[in-house]
C-alpha cells in the first residue's frame, strides 16, 4: 500500500471514531476576501461584467520549480478562473484533516508578509520570523508589504525553516488561536537572556509552586497555582547527569499515557535562579495553549482538527511533579535515555532551543504536532542517519500511532535499544529523592 493511501487509511480510521463535524471549520474561498481587501493586494482581477466560467478548478499546490507563475503574467481571464467562480465546499477537511495527506504536517496560521522577488522566497511574521517558502499555490504571488495571513505547514517540530503555504485566510483568523493575557500568565513563553560557554540563562522558566510559611501551596483566585518566576535561571549543558523521556499515565480508566516529555537530571549547580537557589531536574515539554486558564484542552476532535496553539513549558522537574502529580492523581515513568553523554547534552540544547523558538501560530495535531510526537522528533534529531525512526521502515498508520501514542512511543524506542528499563513511578514520596540524590 502505498504512502498516500495509508495516510487515507488513516485519515479514515479516525473519521470512522471521531467523525467530523463540517461546522467546526468553515472553508476559506478567495472571492470572500472584500474589494478593498482584494484590491490592496494589487492583483489584476477582471473588470465587473466579464463572462465567468461555470466552475473554480481546485487550486493545487506546486514547489518552488512550477511556482514562479507570477500575478502580472495571468490574463484577466486567467484572474476571473481564480476570483469569479463558485468554489468547491472543502469544508469536510479544511483546516480539520489536511494535516493527514500532505508530508508538510503541523498546522500554521499566522501573520505577515510575502517576499517572492528573490531568491529563496520567504514569508516573514509580524514576530520577524523568516520562513523559506518551498511549496505555495500557483496563483499566490509577492505582494509587498502588504500583510496577509496565510495557512501553512511545516515537516516537523525540529526543523520549522520550510514553509508550504496552503491558502489565505482573512486577517483575523488567527485571533481566534491567540491565548489571553490570563492564559499568557500561567503559560509563559520561556526566552534565551543570554548564552556563553557556561550554558544558558533562561527567563519564564516556571521554578514551581508558591508556598506559604506552613508549606501550603497557594492558589490564585480563579483556583488556579501560583507560580514562582525567576528572573533568571542558569542551565549549565555540562552538569548533566542523565535525559530521560517522561511519560504522565492515568491512573484510573482508561490507565494509558496521557501525555510525553522530555527530562533531564543535573549534578548540583546544574540549574541554578537568580537567588542561588538550585535544583536537580529540568522537564521540557510541548503543550497548547489553555482556551480556560489553568484548564487543559480535553477535546479530541479539536485536537484532530488542529484548533489548538502550541506552546512550551520548561519547568523544574521537582515543581513539574509537584504540579501534576500530587494534584490530578496520575503517575509520571521515566525512561532513561541510553544515548552517549555528548548526545544527551546535545538532546537538552535541541530541547531548549525548540522550547525558545517563536512559534506564533503553530496548530496542534494529535497526529503530526503532539507531545509525543515532539519527543520522538527530538530524539531522532540526535540519532545518526542510520539510526534514525523513519517513516519507510513501518507502514504510515502504524508509524503515525506509535509516534503519537505515549504507551506506544515509549516501546517503540525501548525496542530499538534508546531506552532502558524504566524508573520506579514518580510519586509525592520519592520525588525530591530521585532528582536530589
Amino acid at each position: 500500500m502505498t504512502k498516500t493511501n495509508m495516510k487515507v487509511v488513516l485519515a479514515g480510521l479516525v473519521s470512522l471514531f471521531f467523525p467530523f463535524s463540517a461546522a467546526a471549520a468553515q472553508p476559506f474561498t478567495l472571492n470572500s476576501l472584500s474589494a478593498g481587501e482584494i484590491a490592496g493586494l494589487n492583483l489584476n482581477v477582471p473588470q465587473a461584467g466579464e463572462a465567468l466560467p461555470e466552475a473554480l478548478p481546485q487550486a493545487s499546490v506546486d514547489g518552488e520549480e512550477t511556482g514562479n507563475t507570477g500575478a502580472q503574467a495571468l490574463s484577466p481571464a486567467d484572474w476571473d478562473e481564480i476570483f469569479g467562480g463558485p468554489q468547491e465546499d472543502l469544508s469536510g477537511l479544511a483546516g480539520q484533516t489536511k494535516d493527514l495527506f500532505s508530508n508538510y504536517a503541523a498546522r500554521y496560521v499566522m501573520n505577515g508578509t510575502l517576499q517572492f522577488n528573490a531568491s529563496p522566497k520567504t514569508f516573514t511574521t509580524l514576530e520577524g520570523k523568516v520562513y523559506k517558502v518551498v511549496k505555495f499555490p500557483k496563483w499566490l504571488k509577492d505582494t509587498g508589504t502588504k500583510k496577509l495571513c496565510i495557512e501553512g505547514y511545516i515537516k516537523q517540530q525540529d526543523n520549522t525553516e520550510e514553509l508550504s503555504i496552503a491558502t489565505l485566510l482573512p486577517l483575523n483568523a488567527a485571533d481566534q488561536y491567540k491565548p489571553s493575557a490570563a492564559t499568557v500568565a500561567v503559560q509563559r513563553h520561556p526566552y534565551i537572556l543570554s548564552k556563553n560557554s557556561g550554558g544558558y540563562t533562561l527567563a519564564n522558566v516556571n521554578w514551581g509552586v508558591q508556598h506559604d510559611a506552613r508549606g501550603n501551596r497557594l492558589k490564585r483566585a480563579d483556583g488556579i497555582f501560583q507560580f514562582v518566576w525567576p528572573k533568571g535561571v542558569t542551565v549549565r549543558p555540562d552538569f548533566l547527569e542523565q535525559a530521560y523521556v517522561g511519560k504522565k499515565s492515568y491512573q484510573g480508566f482508561p490507565y494509558a499515557g496521557a501525555h510525553g516529555f522530555l527530562a533531564f537530571k543535573f549534578r548540583p549547580g546544574g540549574v541554578t535562579d537568580d537567588k542561588g537557589n538550585s535544583v536537580r531536574g529540568l522537564v521540557v515539554s510541548l503543550n497548547t495553549y489553555s482556551l480556560v486558564p489553568g484548564v487543559q484542552n480535553q477535546g479530541l476532535m479539536d485536537g484532530l482538527r488542529g484548533r489548538y496553539a502550541v506552546h512550551y513549558n520548561i519547568n523544574t522537574a521537582e515543581g513539574y511533579v509537584e504540579a501534576n502529580v500530587f494534584t490530578d492523581g496520575n503517575h509520571i515513568t521515566l525512561y532513561p535515555l541510553t544515548l552517549d553523554h555528548a548526545r544527551q547534552v546535545k538532546l537538552l540544547e535541541n530541547a531548549i532551543q525548540q522550547a525558545v523558538a517563536t512559534r506564533t501560530g503553530e496548530m496542534y495535531s494529535l497526529v503530526y504536532n503532539s507531545c509525543t510526537n515532539a519527543v520522538v522528533s527530538f530524539v531522532n534529531s540526535v540519532l545518526n542517519k542510520d539510526e534514525k525512526i523513519k517513516e519507510g521502515w513501518m507502514p504510515e498508520l502504524v508509524y503515525r500511532l506509535r509516534a503519537t501514542l505515549p504507551d506506544a512511543a515509549t516501546r517503540m524506542l525501548t525496542k530499538r535499544g534508546l531506552l532502558a528499563k524504566p524508573l520506579p513511578y514518580v510519586d509525592e514520596n520519592n520525588y525530591t529523592r530521585l532528582f536530589q540524590n
